[in-house]
């Protein structure tokens, strides 16, 4: 916009009822046409504008509504992970129920847990890889920084996610949580990582538990 277009915006803006005054200037105003080919007067090209803005509003809040409930139904997924893991009086059930739940709350198709035999972490290339992680992986397999987790797997995923356990700010691990699957985006790397992160920390504190009970 130049900045004569501007000083003649902004006239019209300080002085709305300029038309309704010289209504012999709207002869030399050229509006867009409409679908039909007939010259749009200027209260019908306000009202559609408002409509447009309207419609977009309306498809924002659908989208925001959409999103609220998506990330409710998560929230709700992780309670119940948290409730399934609460209940269970003997600690060395809790892998396989860790990994029950989230295949089933989840629909993970390819869930791997690996905790390690020593206590101090390191012992072998597996364990220094995931001792290396600063946190977790979510992304295409090709790129994971390990993949021991699913050997027991038909075959292996396309996209992952590795979960480092620790106990606390611990800089060892004491295991391994994976999970897979064959659809390349289901774990893509511009995934949000937030509800990720809350499934790690859910499982570190709960396999703790484990862990301190063998050692």
């Amino acid at each position: 916009m130049t900045e004569e277009a501007i000083m003649v915006a902004d006239f019209l803006k300080a002085n709305p009822d300029f038309l309704i005054r010289n209504p012999g200037v709207l002869a030399f105003i050229k509006l867009p046409e409409q679908s039909h080919g007939n010259v749009a007067s200027l209260q019908e090209r306000q009202v559609q504008t408002m409509r447009d803005k309207v419609k977009a509003l309306e498809h924002r809040m659908v989208e925001m509504t959409h999103a609220a409930v998506e990330n409710q139904a998560i929230i709700n997924k992780l309670l119940s992970l948290t409730r399934a893991l609460l209940v269970v009086k003997d600690p060395q059930q809790l892998p396989a129920v860790l990994v029950e739940q989230i295949k089933k709350l989840f629909l993970v198709p390819m869930v791997g847990l690996d905790l390690w035999q020593s206590k101090e972490g390191g012992s072998t290339s597996a364990q220094k890889a995931v001792d290396a992680m600063p946190g977790l992986y979510c992304g295409f397999a090709d790129n994971a920084p390990d993949l021991s987790a699913f050997q027991g797997e038909d075959s292996m995923p396309r996209s992952v996610v590795i979960i480092p356990l620790r106990v606390g700010i611990s800089p060892n691990t004491f295991g391994v949580l994976a999970l897979g699957s064959p659809d390349k985006d289901r774990f893509a790397p511009t995934l949000e990582t937030d509800f990720l992160n809350s499934l790690a920390e859910i499982s570190c504190a709960a396999l703790s538990r484990l862990h301190s009970g063998n050692h």
